[in-house]
């Protein structure tokens, strides 16, 4: 409604000169210029007025979703109004960049806990991309591998020595020795998706460390 009644606006100057040049058909050519040059002006602007109205909202529109492309959720439209069209999509941009920056939150919060928690378990995870390149292992696979994750990363299913248990397809006991121990292990394969790529996950219990333990306790 705004937007109409600025536009009507516009034309208001030349519809009020039309006007005067009707009822006072004798008017000086001088005093007629000055109508005109006043009606011009005041035409100008209320055009940029009009202008201003719509073409700056519209710059703001273009960078909240400029924002909201880059992954940046925290920047707000300062026009958001329930009161007009435009000022209505930005308040929902403003609304949705509100909602992505909390949903943002719970998954670095939940990624955070599962880093803790896969970083204090005994067994062995590791995954393997779709070149089956080694693209995450936790401490205990580093154990298992008697090497660092720097060291690790990147390389080979094959040169891990682990290429065949991506084959399996139900969980699997193998008695193996890896460079970190030798043993009864149960090997499970999984497949999992991270920032939309398929990975493999590999989970390597090792039994005969917990049936040491076990044995330990019940002494």
């Amino acid at each position: 409604v705004r937007i109409v009644f600025s536009a009507l606006l516009v034309a208001l100057p030349g519809a009020v000169l039309l006007a005067i040049i009707l009822v006072w058909r004798d008017l000086s050519w001088n005093v007629l210029g000055v109508f005109i040059a006043v009606a011009f002006f005041a035409t100008l602007a209320l055009a940029l007025r009009l202008r201003n109205r719509v073409v700056y909202p519209l710059y703001t529109l273009s960078n909240l979703l400029e924002a909201l492309r880059e992954g940046d959720f925290s920047l707000r439209g300062s026009r958001a109004r329930r009161d007009d069209p435009i000022g209505e999509v930005i308040w929902e941009i403003n609304t949705l960049s509100q909602t992505l920056r909390d949903q943002r939150h719970k998954v670095e919060e939940t990624s955070a806990l599962l880093s803790k928690v896969i970083g204090a378990t005994d067994i062995a995870i590791f995954a393997f991309d779709d070149h089956r390149r080694l693209r995450l292992i936790n401490p205990a696979g580093e154990r298992l591998l008697a090497r660092h994750a720097t060291d690790l990363m990147g390389q080979t299913a094959e040169k891990l020595g682990v290429a065949e248990f991506l084959k399996l397809d139900d969980a699997q006991i193998h008695n193996f020795a890896f460079p970190g121990g030798s043993g009864r292990f149960e090997i499970r394969r999984g497949r999992f998706r991270e920032g939309g790529r398929p990975l493999d996950l590999l989970v390597v219990a090792d039994l005969s460390h917990a049936a040491r333990s076990s044995s330990r306790k019940a002494r």
